[in-house]
């Protein structure tokens, strides 16, 4: 069988090993100059900023990503995997508190800073335990083919008031929705306890981030011969007269012949793609409909010693507030810095998230300018008014506006992880009515580098079978 896969994020890469290993002859196109960009992340001044990985849960031995590396190959390719990871969440009035890893600890260091509280967080752990450990992909003692869960018993917000939890705690809980660019209210329970649950267990990362595994990838695939080949933006598939996707078509007019594609971009882009007539305009539009998550703007900073390494830094309002998490336009708004490990000349890459309202900026080329600069401005200032040993110890390098995640991610927004997986609408399955297509991504099942290694052993699982995907995850679990 000949695959395209299109895209060379996390998802692509994942798939073309999944079905090299098969026997397959694969080829993966990446529209960009060069193979895993997001992924790989970007340097400025010497120093590398982590777009694709600063941290992640499930990492301890025998954790869900863990075992999915291993899967991949690509776990010995990544040097000094560890956890121990924390966030830190500053309030406005003052106060300040920490969630570390680990099941125990994480009970403790809430019963500790919220007594009381300790045993009821303990249940809602046991409680996205059992949601984890439902499906064959994140579970690998489970055995038979995946199958979707419908049922929604309500959203985060209202499972974390309903706990009894004080407003801090459950901003700081909550928090964590924004793993995947939604706000508690609009995050599906189950949702939060497939991404964030894993945060719990173990939350750390690797040297390298992003741009290791992405190397220790497309090493494997050198290795097996598949090609990468850059500067290939897709603009069409060609479907045979029994509508069978037969081949691709990308810029330039040649032709690449195959017999199922694996599309791992925005959705947004198939209606450019797909011929007209076969997929049905009640399809288009829920694509067209589906809802992105937040738009942000992102600092790219230099920091010495004000910051501690392995730490997420969450500065909130006050925690009563109507609005925990308020986007720049606020008086107080939400920021968000994460600190990578220190260089060998003491400097650290920080980068600070602020989400923005709809609508910004504004789209002429001048005056967006003009509020890139008093945005930068605003989410320095309010940085070093909450954290001020900031202001002498940080240097902004860059900084990243809707308009630069539009051209990188292709949502119609500007979104920080595309498509939002919001409680009131299920997410797009892999398979798809045009035989031969089909899709993979963190827009499909679940975000990050996590969703996008399972998204993509559930496409292939519907191409090659699930039980040949599957097999090393199991053997790693039992092994693990």
């Amino acid at each position: 069988m000949r695959y395209v896969v299109v895209g060379s994020g996390i998802s692509g890469l994942s798939a073309a090993i999944f079905l090299a290993r098969q026997g397959h002859a694969v080829t993966v196109l990446e529209a960009a100059s060069s193979p895993a960009p997001l992924l790989r992340g970007f340097r400025r001044q010497g120093l590398h900023f982590d777009t694709g990985f600063h941290c992640g849960g499930g990492l301890h031995e025998g954790g869900v990503l863990r075992r999915w590396l291993r899967a991949l190959g690509v776990e010995k390719a990544l040097g000094n995997i560890r956890t121990g990871r924390r966030d830190v969440f500053c309030f406005a009035d003052g106060s300040r508190y920490c969630l570390p890893d680990g099941h125990g600890a994480v009970c403790a260091a809430v019963d500790r800073q919220f007594p009381g509280t300790g045993d009821a967080l303990c249940a809602l752990l046991q409680d996205m335990e059992r949601q984890l450990a439902h499906s064959p992909y994140l579970n690998p003692a489970v055995s038979g083919d995946p199958a979707p869960v419908w049922h929604r018993r309500g959203n985060t917000d209202g499972i974390l008031q309903g706990a009894g939890f004080p407003a801090a705690l459950r901003a700081m809980l909550g928090a964590r929705c924004l793993l995947y660019g939604v706000l508690p209210h609009e995050s599906a329970w189950e949702d939060y306890a497939l991404v964030a649950g894993p945060y719990f267990q173990s939350n750390g990362s690797w040297d390298g981030g992003g741009a290791a595994l992405a190397a220790g990838l497309l090493d494997i695939l050198q290795k097996t011969g598949v090609p990468v080949r850059c500067g290939q933006t897709v603009c069409g598939l060609d479907v045979s007269a029994g509508k069978n996707v037969s081949g691709v078509f990308v810029h330039g007019g040649e032709r690449l012949a195959c017999d199922l594609c694996l599309f791992t971009g925005h959705p947004s882009q198939l209606a450019s793609i797909v011929p007209g007539g076969l997929f049905r305009p009640a399809y288009l539009h829920r694509i067209a409909d589906l809802p992105e998550s937040r738009s942000a703007l992102l600092l790219f900073a230099e920091a010495r010693g004000v910051l501690h390494p392995g730490e997420s830094v969450h500065l909130l309002p006050e925690a009563e507030s109507a609005c925990v998490f308020p986007g720049l336009e606020a008086e107080e708004p939400c920021l968000h810095l994460f600190c990578d490990r220190p260089q060998h000349d003491g400097r650290m890459a920080v980068m600070a998230a602020a989400f923005l309202p709809p609508g910004a900026p504004p789209a002429s080329p001048r005056a967006c300018a003009d509020w890139k600069r008093e945005a930068v401005a605003r989410v320095r200032a309010q940085a070093e008014k909450r954290l001020p040993g900031l202001a002498d110890a940080w240097h902004v390098l860059d900084a990243a506006t809707p308009l630069t995640l539009r051209r990188w991610i292709h949502g119609s927004t500007g979104s920080l992880y595309g498509v939002g997986h919001h409680w009131h609408a299920m997410p797009l399955l892999p398979v798809t009515r045009l035989p031969g297509l089909l899709l993979a991504g963190q827009n499909i099942l679940l975000p990050g580098v996590l969703g996008g290694i399972v998204s993509a052993a559930l496409a292939v699982g519907f191409a090659v079978g699930h039980d040949a995907v599957l097999k090393e995850f199991r053997q790693c679990g039992e092994n693990g």
